[in-house]
């Protein structure tokens, strides 16, 4: 299977590509990222609360004191 380290060329990329020799998890990432852009496309105010929200939990949890 090739790995992204192993291909030189756009064109090596390309042609593993269409012979189907893509990492699942770099296809799952790819995929999840979509669906999270097109979810903040279709809901903006929904997702920077919950962005706001996750910040927030995170600072208040991770803070250096």
């Amino acid at each position: 299977m090739a790995t992204g380290y192993d291909l030189k060329s756009p064109e090596a990329v390309t042609r593993a590509n269409q012979l189907g020799e893509t990492d699942w998890a770099e296809t799952g990432v790819c995929s999840l990222t979509d669906l999270i852009q097109e979810y903040a496309r279709n809901n903006p105010l929904t997702f920077g609360l919950w962005a706001l929200g996750i910040g927030f939990v995170l600072g208040w949890k991770l803070k250096p004191w």
